[in-house]
C-alpha cells in the first residue's frame, strides 16, 4: 500500500477525523482507486504527526480508520496511464517467458550435443577393444 502525500489548498478545509485531528490529504497509488484524492487520519500508523517525535513521543499513534474521499472516479488519463503500464508489464512479462525458453532449449541443444560426444566416445573405446 502506497501513499504520495499532497499539500492541501487554501480554498480547501479539511474535516476532522475520529482522533478529533484535521486529516491529511493524500493520492491512492492503488489500481482500483489510481490518483484519487481523499481525505485519511493524520495519526494513521504508516506516518505518524511530526510533533510525535519532536515531544519525543515515539509510542504508536492510534489507528484511527478515517477515510473519506475528495474523487468519485478515476481521471481518463489516468486511467490510460494505468492501461499502458499494465501493457508494459504484460510485454515485459512475455519477453522473459521467451527468453526462458529459449535458454532452456539451448541448454537441451547442449546437452543434446554432450550426449552424442559420449555416445560416440564409448563407441569408439569399444571398438578399439
Amino acid at each position: 500500500m502506497g501513499y504520495t502525500r499532497l499539500p492541501i489548498s487554501a480554498n480547501m478545509v479539511p474535516p476532522m477525523c475520529f482522533c478529533g485531528d484535521p486529516c491529511k490529504m493524500e493520492k491512492s497509488d492503488k489500481e482500483d482507486t489510481y490518483r484519487r484524492r481523499y481525505w485519511m487520519c493524520a495519526n494513521w500508523a504508516f506516518d505518524p504527526p511530526q510533533k510525535a517525535f519532536i515531544r519525543g513521543e515515539l509510542e504508536p499513534p492510534p489507528l484511527c480508520d478515517f477515510e473519506e474521499w475528495i474523487d468519485t472516479e478515476v481521471k481518463l488519463e489516468d486511467r490510460a496511464f494505468l492501461e499502458g503500464c499494465k501493457e508494459f508489464d504484460r510485454e515485459i512479462k512475455r519477453r522473459i517467458a521467451l527468453r526462458k525458453k529459449e535458454e532452456e532449449e539451448r541448454k537441451a541443444k547442449i546437452e543434446e550435443a554432450h550426449t552424442r560426444i559420449a555416445t560416440l566416445n564409448k563407441v569408439e573405446r569399444e571398438i578399439k577393444l
